[in-house]
């Protein structure tokens, strides 16, 4: 399977994806004067709308096959976004913000389960992984770009692009993607596996849950609101810590590649949350010593920055992988469609834990209830790990090993 062209068409979607970033938010809530609220209802709607759709994705993409699915939920987002150019009131904002979550919800089950089919299962980590740096230099390509463009082109020639940019990634599904119905009977058992659910996969949902709600999501949301409201850090070290951690995830993503392949796919999952756990104390201390010891607070804002960064590359690599190795092959598109939506919710609860966390909780609180979500985390991924590791023990007793 030809995966060049692929990380190309990724590289171009992110870029796509990085225009509309820091323009979609100013453009709901200034230029269509429809306030901040109105910013946080369009997100709450994507994540809804995410969450509720993803197991009709990965259902879709089992019975009729990852094309059909990638070009329907690939033409729901180039509708959203071609809308989004030319809305002008809160209904048809609200109608690209479901309109791009279900085409989400289609599209990344057909496209996860065709990179899926196409490589073997050792080197799952090292696909995903790659593929999560490849989106992060393009939506930082991308949003450099949208700022020198903002004040040269209107808003809705960003999100032409954007909409533009899914073409190039729903053409390789097209290519590589099986376009038939799956057998049932085949994906019923295959090395042990369950069709989807199991105990295992239950708990596998949970820790996405979790590793989206008090992991990923956070250094965009709750992060910056403890720095700035509670740390009183000024605007400009909250950006150098984005931007450390950016170009620390691009770094990391060769340093970590070994350590992470070594990992079982449950284990992996476990050191990432772990990862985010140390990360938060880091930042827990920073903020203690930012009054007394500025420059040390600072020191160890950048601490934070890189090993929440090696939390997110080791979560990349691993979270779909450990996903898809839980279920029998032919399940994968409806495993990481179910997976899907586990993670929009986490992204929909993750904000509003943190932000209320901050209103009410200080600095010590509010770090403390991101480390006990990634603590919980932690947790279950190792019992994951025990759990794998136990089914890998009966299947080599079961071949004689």
């Amino acid at each position: 399977m030809a995966f060049r062209p692929l990380w190309i068409a990724t590289f171009v979607s992110a870029v796509g994806t990085g225009l509309v970033y820091p323009v979609t938010a100013i453009h709901v809530a200034t230029d269509l004067g429809l306030g901040v609220p109105a910013v946080a209802l369009f997100y709450g709607t994507f994540a809804v709308a995410a969450g509720l759709f993803g197991p009709l994705g990965g259902s879709l993409a089992t019975r009729f096959g990852a094309r059909l699915t990638a070009v329907v939920g690939g033409s729901c987002q180039i509708a959203a976004w071609t809308t989004m150019a030319c809305v002008g009131g809160l209904p048809q904002v609200m109608v690209v913000a479901a309109l791009s979550g279900l085409g989400g919800a289609l599209f990344f089950p057909a496209l996860f389960s065709t990179i899926l089919s196409g490589i073997p299962e050792e080197l799952r980590k090292r696909t995903f992984g790659f593929r999560y740096t490849v989106i992060n230099l393009g939506i930082a390509a991308g949003a450099g770009l949208a700022g020198l463009l903002a004040v040269r082109v209107a808003p809705a020639a960003l999100f032409l692009a954007n909409a533009a940019s899914f073409v190039p990634v729903i053409l390789w599904v097209w290519r590589h993607g099986d376009g038939g119905e799956t057998a049932e009977p085949q994906v019923a058992e295959s090395a042990g596996r369950p069709s989807v659910w199991s105990r295992a996969f239950g708990i596998a949902l949970a820790v996405t849950f979790l590793m989206s709600a008090f992991g990923a999501v956070q250094l965009e949301s709750t992060v910056p609101l403890i720095l700035r409201r509670l740390a009183h850090e000024s605007l400009s070290v909250v950006t150098v810590v984005t931007v450390v951690n950016a170009v620390a995830v691009v770094l990391l993503q060769r340093l970590l590649r070994g350590w992470v392949d070594r990992c079982s796919n449950a284990g992996a999952v476990a050191l990432g949350a772990g990862l985010w756990v140390a990360a938060y104390a880091l930042g827990l201390l920073a903020t203690t010593l930012s009054d007394s010891h500025s420059w040390c607070g600072k020191g160890l804002l950048m601490c934070f920055a890189g090993v929440f960064a090696a939390g997110e590359v080791v979560a990349a690599s691993s979270l779909t992988p450990l996903i898809a190795g839980l279920v029998a092959p032919g399940a994968a598109a409806r495993a990481t469609g179910t997976s899907g939506s586990a993670w929009s919710l986490g992204t929909l609860a993750g904000p509003a834990v943190g932000s209320t966390a901050v209103a009410l909780a200080g600095p010590m609180g509010s770090w403390g209830v991101l480390a006990a979500g990634g603590a919980g985390a932690l947790l279950l991924g190792l019992w994951l790990r025990a759990h794998e590791t136990g089914r890998r023990r009966n299947e080599g007793e079961q071949h004689g090993c």
